[in-house]
């Protein structure tokens, strides 16, 4: 079920890269899985490439100390410290990093621990969403002569393409809900609200906001029982350096106790973390995992 990076697009990340694989490459860590799995797959593909690692959350520190190899380096700072992690990279001289794991929203709007930098880049962005923060932090970076990498550069195995990944097939009316869902969250993402929205009949039950993704599903189970859609897509010119919409083993537990039956998410535009375990507990659990194509119709034509 995984998809593996082939020989072609090896050599291209090889020849992209090759004046560069000897340098450090950083690792800005918030929480969960996908900060770990950057740093596997760069040792996997670059095994001599020194890597220096930088948790921003108390979960991503605690986590580093006990996964992480003793060849690779690690500096916590918080989320705020963006001063004190442009220099600590400066100083281990690393030109390339990523910005990985999640960070929640909500700790955005309370910056007691932020540093001058983080403020004035919060300041530059009040007006924009999140996105717009994500955007000018990784502009600060670039303008430090920091490039900031998008995460499918070492993560391509994890965005699957097209097709159904688990044993049982959607039925026709599965389907209209599931290309009714990706345009519904595509629009919704372009609005930079959210990434995943919920439906069940071509109702909607739920839109992802600040809460995130697990506490919509939640909502859901809430207001509709069992037998619901969960939706996962990107916008229309997301930024992949800065943030990647992810689905992991939390959230398919999460569906499973609120009586989700199916988890659709673009293709090539979502990543799924470890596939093969996940498709093989949402088997388990009886629930479907379907990478569409965006669909091209409009919301309104999808609910025809």
């Amino acid at each position: 079920m995984r998809n593996r990076v082939d020989s072609g697009q090896l050599a291209a990340m090889d020849t992209e890269c090759h004046q560069t694989t000897n340098s450090p490459f950083g690792i800005v860590a918030g929480d969960g899985e996908l900060p770990f799995l950057l740093a596997e797959s760069i040792l996997e593909h670059f095994p001599k490439r020194p890597i220096v690692f930088i948790p921003i959350t108390k979960s991503s520190a605690r986590l580093a100390q006990q996964r992480l190899p003793t060849i690779i380096s690690i500096f916590p700072l918080g989320i705020g410290q963006v001063e004190k992690v442009t220099k600590t990279f400066q100083k281990q001289n690393v030109k390339e990093i990523s910005i990985i794991g999640k960070v929640e929203k909500n700790r955005l709007l309370k910056p007691l621990h932020f540093d001058t930098t983080a403020l004035k880049i919060i300041a530059r962005s009040r007006h924009g969403g999140d996105q717009s923060i994500l955007a000018s932090v990784l502009n600060h970076f670039e303008a430090e002569d920091i490039r900031v990498l998008p995460q499918i550069q070492y993560l391509g195995d994890f965005f699957p393409t097209a097709g159904v990944l688990t044993k049982k097939q959607p039925t026709q009316l599965e389907w209209q809900d599931i290309n009714y869902g990706l345009c519904l969250a595509r629009s919704v993402a372009d609005l930079d609200i959210g990434q995943t929205v919920v439906v069940k009949n071509r109702m909607v039950l739920a839109v992802e906001a600040i809460e995130g993704t697990d506490s919509a599903i939640r909502r859901a189970g809430d207001l509709a029982g069992k037998g619901f859609t969960v939706i996962k897509t990107a916008a229309t010119n997301h930024d992949f350096r800065i943030d990647t919409p992810t689905v992991g083993r939390q959230t398919l537990e999460i569906m499973k106790t609120s009586g989700a039956k199916i988890l659709a998410i673009e293709a090539k535009r979502v990543l799924l973390i470890r596939p093969s375990e996940l498709v093989e507990l949402a088997d388990k659990y009886r629930i479907q995992i379907i990478v569409a194509e965006q669909a091209s119709k409009k919301v309104n034509d999808s609910k025809n």
